[in-house]
């Protein structure tokens, strides 16, 4: 039996968290539809004015939300009937009030994100100058304990502004990035995430588990930094961390532990930390500039990257240690992160980098060009299996060393075989050697004599004058340009990255609710089918849908900086279950009857009496959900009757029009073939009923017999019409009769269906008969009807005055 290679479980886990940990979090997704060009007229077409940036990402998140969530807030059941300009119309309508709810939630978001990254990069920069002056020797112990004291301070201060002007996720945000705690969290959702998931879960389980937190990876890390910080720093909510001063000093003791043992040891390496930091301050501050003012986006981006590209080129200047810290400031990764992003980028060495300017990369461009040599020669050159020169010595080697000697002897003054002193030779003594090399190799010599020069040349240009080290070096300085336009882009959307962590919050809650929506459908179906001793099933699962619910609330108090809002949070939920707008959902919370006190009293739901976290309002919005789930259920039934009525109705005109186009043939048939004729000079012949005559009069027959009404007596019709229209033109001819015609075809039916039924049919039979024998009695048919048509040619002709 052949062996099978498979994956590991260990390597498949940790590929995948790899994967998702870089490529696919929520922020990703957003930054991905600036790069795509398609996407980006999308977003510019909802922006009719100069775009800020801040209008510019709301209507990026719009379009990930609608074009990619599938997110409705103005659902139609006839939606397949509108053209195509009412269709635009209503996703245009959609997509402004997208735009609206998610410009409501974010408030000053990007700001305050700002605001928070810039007060990291501070905090950061004093442990750096800290550490640069300790270990240059600079600072004696007095001065450090100050320095110290006087960084505690600083953070107690920032800590202190922060719960009480910030809302509270943005603390849990400031603290889990500076201990690290938020990265730690992601990678371990991420790694269960990547887990195989069950594909069959009860539902109460369901219900209960919280699924698919990788997909929703920014709600889910701020769940679970609340949890854990509340855990390890011993405080129950946000509310205790203004009245009590034990958790702040935890907290303190853990920053000041986690930032001295985090940076680099050289100073070399703390320096470059710093310019770094310095870097990504002045970057997020012409980011913070760009929310306020209209901006031409592309310039705007061509702006930064020009910045970037040319503190990097800078950084070049220093050795590959320092430039690694420096990507690793700038990135907040660790060493391992920053190799695998600048090999993807295809920078295998750092080393080749070094010293690396424009007028280097130039040169090397220009002379590439002059000498004609491609990256393919230089990737030949720089595998042995692939480089024509090994190739041919190797070649030589395993030739019979008599053959060589005797060549060398013929060529005379030759101490040693030189393979290239020889190879421009053209002596007649070594053209049986190019042919031995030719037919061996697979490439002529001419081949090996242009590769060699072209060796030569990157030789003397590239390695001696240009003082490049190896062919690897050339072939990235060639691709210069779009290796720093990677790297710069990438750096970019990370530093951008820094204040769309609340954007990508918001846009997970409707991920996360209409996800919930699905299960409560589910929940919904399966409640219904349980029998009446199984009523408490019905229960539990109402149950759990409510603590679900509820767990909801909680999320949305906090994103949404809501603890006050009963409305705003519990109208968005109610939005993406019924698919309706924020404002419409609110204003029917507000404004319509409350199931909490459905067959009590009428009485509407009152801000001031109810919390956002309530259970009552969570039963209530099931409530709401099960009768949306009626009224939608009774729309879809009565748009399908609506539908099933305009088939049918289609259904008998079509039969109506087949009904007349079946016997629109032999209608034409006899009037051209009677009322022909008459015309002088023509051959009766001609007018006679012909074979093909019978094939279609057969197939206009078989399909009248299919008509509703039973196919004997649309048989019947189709006979008795032909005979009165061969009346109407031949007044005194003897004809059958309807009687006749009745008598006639139900001898043709008994005979034909008999043969396979043994007795005579009876009416069912009859309609149930087969397609062959439908096919011989219509041919019957035919055929008595072309007798009778020819009789009455026949009689016309004989009446026809002669001339």
């Amino acid at each position: 039996m052949d062996k099978k290679f498979i994956i590991s479980g260990v390597k498949r886990k940790t590929t995948a968290v790899e994967s998702t940990y870089r490529f696919f979090q929520t922020i990703d997704l957003i930054i991905s539809h600036l790069k795509r060009e398609a996407d980006k007229k999308i977003i510019f077409a909802l922006i009719h004015t100069a775009p800020t940036l801040r209008s510019l990402l709301i209507a990026t998140a719009v379009v990930h939300l609608y074009h990619y969530m599938g997110i409705k807030v103005q659902e139609s059941l006839e939606l397949n009937k509108f053209t195509f300009d009412s269709t635009k119309e209503l996703e245009l309508k959609e997509k402004k009030i997208l735009i609206e709810e998610v410009d409501s939630f974010l408030k000053t978001s990007f700001e305050l994100e700002g605001g928070i990254f810039n007060n990291i990069i501070d905090l950061e920069n004093l442990f750096l100058t800290l550490l640069i002056e300790e270990r240059t020797g600079n600072l004696q112990q007095t001065q450090r304990v100050k320095k110290i004291n006087d960084i505690e301070t600083q953070i107690e201060s920032k800590l202190l502004n922060i719960i009480s002007k910030f809302p509270s996720f943005y603390f849990y945000d400031f603290i889990g990035d500076l201990i690290g705690l938020s990265d730690i969290i992601k990678r371990e959702i991420l790694e269960e995430g990547a887990g195989l998931k069950s594909t069959s879960i009860e539902m109460e389980k369901k219900l209960e588990r919280e699924d698919k937190e990788d997909k929703y990876i920014e709600v889910s890390t701020l769940n679970h930094l609340i949890e854990r910080m509340q855990k390890q720093f011993e405080f129950k909510s946000y509310k205790e961390l203004q009245v009590q001063t034990m958790p702040i000093r935890m907290i303190k003791k853990r920053i000041l532990e986690h930032e001295f043992n985090k940076f680099p040891i050289s100073v070399p390496g703390l320096r470059s930390y710093l310019e770094g930091n310095n870097l990504k301050k002045r970057i997020i501050k012409s980011i913070e500039s760009a929310f306020k003012e209209n901006i031409n986006y592309e310039q705007f981006e061509e702006k930064i990257l020009s910045e970037l590209k040319s503190e990097l080129i800078k950084q070049f200047k220093t050795n590959p240690n320092d430039f690694i810290y420096f990507l690793q400031s700038l990135y907040e990764s660790s060493f391992e992160d920053i190799i695998f992003l600048i090999n993807k980028r295809g920078i295998k060495d750092t080393l080749h980098l070094i010293n690396v300017d424009y007028e280097l990369v130039e040169n090397v461009k220009k002379n590439m060009i002059r000498y004609n040599i491609k990256e393919q020669d230089l990737i030949a050159l720089n595998d042995k299996k692939k480089n024509l020169i090994n190739l041919t010595k190797k070649t030589l080697c395993n030739l019979k060393f008599p053959f060589l000697e005797n060549i060398i002897a013929k060529l005379g003054n030759f101490t040693e075989f030189n393979l290239l002193k020889i190879l421009y030779r053209n002596d007649v003594e070594l053209e049986e050697l190019w042919k031995i090399l030719e037919n061996r190799l697979g490439f002529s010599i001419n081949d090996l004599r242009e590769f060699v020069r072209k060796k030569q040349i990157i030789d003397k240009i590239f390695f001696q004058d240009l003082g490049l080290s190896n062919y690897s070096q050339i072939i990235l300085l060639n691709d210069f340009d779009k290796i720093l336009n990677d790297l710069v882009k990438d750096l970019f959307y990370f530093i951008l990255s820094k204040i769309l962590r609340q954007l990508s919050r918001i846009i997970e809650l409707y991920g996360i609710i209409s996800n919930d929506k699905a299960l409560f459908i589910s929940a919904l179906k399966r409640a219904g089918k349980t029998i009446d001793i199984e009523d408490w099933a019905q229960i539990k699962l109402e149950e759990l849908s409510i603590e679900r619910l509820i767990k909801r609330q909680n999320e949305l108090v906090v994103v949404f900086n809501a603890n006050n809002q009963v409305f705003l949070v519990n109208g968005f939920i109610l939005s993406r279950l019924t698919n309706t707008s924020l404002e419409e959902s609110i204003f029917e919370l507000k404004n319509e009857d409350s199931y909490i006190y459905k067959e009590i009293l009428p009485l509407k739901l009152k801000a001031d009496l109810i919390s956002p976290i309530s259970y009552c309002i969570a039963y209530d919005l099931i409530k709401r959900f099960e009768s949306f789930k009626e009224v939608e259920k009774e729309k879809v039934f009565i748009a399908t009757e609506a539908e099933k009525k305009i088939e049918k109705d289609k259904k008998i005109e079509i039969r109506k029009i087949q009904k007349e186009n079946t016997l629109n043939w032999i209608e034409r048939k006899i009037t051209s073939t009677l009322m022909g004729i008459n015309r002088p000079g023509l051959n009766p012949r001609q007018f006679y009923w012909q074979k093909k005559d019978t094939k279609i009069a057969t197939e206009q027959i078989i399909i009248h017999s299919r008509l509703e009404g039973g196919c004997f007596n649309r048989f019947c019709e189709f006979y008795h019409f032909a005979v009165e229209k061969i009346n109407s033109h031949m007044v005194n001819m003897n004809l059958p009769n309807y009687d006749r015609i009745i008598s006639d075809i139900s001898a043709i039916i008994d005979r034909i269906l008999s043969e396979r039924l043994g007795h005579a049919p009876n009416s069912v039979e009859i309609d149930q008969m087969l397609d062959g024998e439908r096919y011989e009695i219509a041919k019957e048919i035919a055929k008595k009807i072309g007798v009778l048509l020819d009789d009455a040619v026949y009689l016309k002709f004989k009446k026809k005055p002669k001339k």
